[in-house]
């Protein structure tokens, strides 16, 4: 008996992590609208493009990360493939987005038909102020309710984020203003 419940335990374990990875810190922000996550695995694109229709990515890795075990290229192949539109909006980590950067993704959002999904590497800190700069112009959102769209997955707002905590403060006292 014990023979099969370890293989079976072992097999279950594997399945949850494996799910976690190909989903990476997915969230809907507005369904059917916006989504946000991690760099997504090609299990993880299928399932945002196939299921929920997503027909444009917003990749706000820099140029230099691009290189790292070869998602990128995925990535663009993935694209090519069914027809997604890949939307490069390079932010530094750690350093609240641009009014430019924000204008280009609410542009992209506001393209008709478009259901986007916006990745940074882990889809926390970038990928979270973007989605409060938008969520707040867009979508209403204001005061504490920005902090359901920063999930921090263990990340801290110390110190070196100060900045980062500053713009969502920011975001959130002045809803559908320019956050710089």
């Amino acid at each position: 008996m014990l023979l099969y419940l370890l293989p079976c335990a072992v097999v279950v374990v594997i399945l949850v992590y494996r799910y976690h990875k190909v989903m990476y810190h997915f969230r809907p922000v507005k369904t059917g609208k916006l989504y946000r996550s991690g760099t997504l695995g090609p299990i993880g694109l299928w399932v945002v493009n196939r299921i929920l229709k997503v027909n444009t990515i917003i990749n706000l890795r820099l140029e230099s990360e691009y290189g790292k075990k070869g998602w990128y290229d995925r990535q663009i192949r993935f694209c090519q493939r069914k027809g997604i539109r890949l939307v490069n909006i390079p932010m530094a980590q750690d350093t609240p987005p641009t009014e430019a950067q924000i204008e280009l993704f609410v542009a992209e959002l506001d393209r008709q038909d478009s259901v986007c999904l916006v990745h940074c590497e882990m889809g926390v800190i970038r990928t979270g102020m973007m989605v409060v700069a938008v969520a707040t112009r867009r979508f209403g959102v204001k005061d504490q309710a920005v902090w359901k769209h920063f999930p921090l997955y263990g990340h801290k707002l110390d110190a070196r984020r100060e900045r980062v905590r500053e713009f969502i403060l920011r975001c959130a006292a002045q809803p559908g203003m320019s956050a710089q």
